[in-house]
C-alpha cells in the first residue's frame, strides 16, 4: 500500500509531523522506531499543561489520537529507504516495503554517555542529567554536582559553574584532577557554595532520594542530582542514503528553516536528528515538516489550469 506521507521515528516530531499531515488529509505512516530518547527521565517539563508528565504517557495517548486519523504504525525500524519525491519506499527490519509519496525523517541522536564513573549509565535520566534547565528546578535548594573532567578555571567556566548555583545552594564541581585556581581563588567560590572536588569520582550510587558520589581518596558526597555533558549522535544513516546534506559541525540534516525540508526534494526532517534539544522544539519542527509535506502534495495535486492561474 502507498502512503501520501510517511515518518519514520515514532518520538515527539515524528508523532506530531503524523498529526498535521493526517489533519491534512493526508494518508499516513508512521514506521516508530525504538524508544525515545528521554525514556529514562522522570517526566517532560516545559510542555504547558502537561509539565511532569512521563513520556510513556505522552507518547501513549499521542498514538491513540492518530488513530482517529486513521494514521497507520508500523513496528521496528526502517532499515534502508530509496526513491525521488513522489516515489519513495522504505524496507523495514521486517521485511516489509513502505511506499509514500513525502517522506519525513524524525529519527533522534543517540547521547554518548562517558565510559566511567561507575553508575553513571545506569543512573542516567534519574539522579544524572545533562541539563539543569530540564530537571533542576525538581531538586532546587538541594546540594548539586557537576561532572567535568579537565575542567580549567577561567571565566569561561565560571558562568556554567554559577549557572547551577542558581539552583543548589551548594554546588561541587567535580573536575577528576587538578584546577588550576589559586587557594584565594577556592576560597572565594566558596563563599559563593561552589567546591571544587579533584580526586576522580569512581562511583555514583543511587540512595533512594539522590546519588552518593564515591572519590578514588576514598571520600563521599551525597548531592540530589549530578549534572555531566553528554557527546550527540544523530541518526543520519536513512539520510544519507537518500543524499540528504547534513551540517558539517554538528552532522545533523540541514533543512530549510521555513519548511524543514532537507537538500533533497520531498524529504523533511524533524526533531533533534535536524537540530534542538528540546521536546517543546521537537513539536515545532514535527509540525512545520508535517504541515508543509501537505502544503507540497497540495500544490501537486493541483490541475493544470489551476496552475496556470497562479503564474498570471
Amino acid at each position: 500500500m502507498s502512503y501520501d506521507v510517511l515518518v519514520i521515528g515514532g518520538g515527539y516530531a515524528g508523532l506530531t509531523a503524523a498529526l498535521y499531515a493526517a489533519r491534512g488529509m493526508c494518508l499516513v505512516a508512521v514506521v516508530l522506531g525504538g524508544p525515545p530518547r528521554n525514556a529514562r527521565g522522570q517526566g517532560v517539563h516545559g510542555l504547558i499543561s502537561r509539565d511532569g508528565a512521563s513520556s510513556a504517557d505522552l507518547l501513549t495517548q499521542a498514538r491513540e489520537e492518530l488513530c482517529r486519523y486513521g494514521v497507520k504504525f508500523f513496528d521496528g525500524q526502517a532499515e534502508t529507504v530509496w526513491g525521488t519525491n513522489g516515489d519513495f519506499t522504505a524496507a523495514l527490519g521486517s521485511g516489509e516495503e513502505v511506499k509514500a509519496r513525502k517522506l519525513i525523517l524524525a529519527t533522534g541522536v543517540q547521547d554518548q554517555l562517558p565510559e566511567r564513573p561507575e553508575g553513571l549509565r545506569e543512573l542516567w535520566g534519574k539522579r544524572v542529567h545533562h541539563c539543569a534547565h530540564c530537571y533542576g528546578w525538581e531538586v532546587r535548594d538541594g546540594v548539586l554536582a557537576a561532572y567535568l573532567p579537565g575542567a580549567a578555571y577561567g571565566p569561561e567556566v565560571l558562568s556554567n559553574w554559577f549557572y547551577y548555583r542558581r539552583y543548589g545552594r551548594e554546588v561541587l564541581i567535580c573536575s577528576d584532577g587538578p584546577v588550576q585556581a589559586t587557594d584565594a581563588e577556592r576560597a572565594r567560590l566558596e563563599e559563593h557554595g561552589i567546591t571544587l572536588c579533584q580526586s576522580a569520582l569512581m562511583h555514583i550510587e543511587d540512595t533512594g532520594e539522590g546519588a552518593r558520589l564515591h572519590f578514588a581518596d576514598g571520600s563521599s558526597a551525597d548531592v540530589a542530582a549530578l549534572y555531566t555533558g553528554s557527546g550527540r549522535t544523530p541518526n543520519t544513516e536513512l539520510a544519507r542514503q537518500l543524499g540528504c546534506e547534513l551540517n558539517e559541525q554538528t552532522g545533523n540534516i540541514k533543512v530549510d528553516p521555513g519548511t524543514n525540508e532537507t537538500s533533497v526534494p520531498g524529504v523533511y526532517a524533524a526533531g533533534d536528528v535536524a537540530g534542538g534539544n528540546q521536546v517543546a522544539l521537537a513539536l515545532a519542527s514535527g509540525s512545520r515538516a508535517g504541515m508543509f509535506a501537505d502544503f507540497a502534495l497540495h500544490e501537486e495535486e493541483l490541475p493544470e489550469w489551476a496552475r496556470e492561474m497562479q503564474v498570471k
